[in-house]
């Protein structure tokens, strides 16, 4: 009767083991498609950022060409923009659009 009950949770263990090497590899398997899921989400968070990037980009470009005063500045006039909703005193606050010389 021993050497039955013996066999039995030998058996019973084999499939334990059996069932737990299976999930190991499910497991490993799904690590291993763990770094492409992680592209693609970031992909598809990153791609209508990027789309308003480029339509930012587009727009900017539109409006340099219709207005020549808004085109980046000469080097010699490196000066910081600051915008008037600064309080007095902290900084000089130059025009956003210069005077036409």
């Amino acid at each position: 009767m021993e050497h039955q009950d013996l066999q039995a949770a030998f058996t019973q263990s084999q499939q334990e083991l059996e069932r737990a090497q299976q999930q190991i590899a499910e497991l490993e398997s799904l690590l291993a498609e763990l770094p492409g899921i992680f592209e693609r989400k970031f992909s598809q968070r990153l791609e209508p950022i990027l789309e308003r990037q480029r339509l930012l980009i587009a727009e900017n470009e539109r409006l340099q060409q219709g207005h020549p005063q808004l085109k980046p500045q000469s080097p010699e006039r490196d000066e910081p923009l600051i915008l008037p909703l600064q309080p007095e005193g902290r900084a000089r606050v130059r025009p956003l659009w210069p005077e036409a010389a």
